[in-house]
């Protein structure tokens, strides 16, 4: 159930569903996207970049907080073409000669998996 999310002053994230708008409060909030039944948040506690990944369920129950990969740190949300959300992440040593890289959400895993470099 994909719609449109919107993110007001780093607090308020609002999803447009199908079945009518679900608000969440989320202090920090920097940006959100929405994919099937989940909804993605990354935190930030600015200036610096997001440190935190939630994931909520279509009722807004947070599913599972995500810290950045090992040796990389958030950047922000994205599209994938395979695996459709992502989030671009910094790597703090360039990994295979290349500095972002896409990662999905594996909801089996419960985690984040390296999917290929960011353009």
């Amino acid at each position: 159930m994909d719609g449109l999310m919107t993110v007001r002053n780093g607090e308020n994230v609002c999803w447009m569903r199908e079945d009518g708008p679900l608000i969440l409060t989320v202090p920090g909030a920097d940006s959100a996207h929405a994919q099937g039944d989940l909804l993605f948040v990354l935190i930030a506690n600015p200036p610096a970049l997001p440190h935190r990944l939630t994931v909520f369920g279509r009722d807004g129950t947070p599913v599972v907080e995500l810290p950045s990969p090992p040796g990389h740190a958030f950047q922000y949300l994205s599209h994938h073409i395979e695996a459709g959300m992502s989030v671009v992440c910094a790597a703090e040593m360039p990994a295979e000669q290349w500095p972002d890289w896409h990662f999905g959400y594996d909801p089996k895993k419960r985690a984040l998996v390296r999917l290929g470099p960011a353009y």
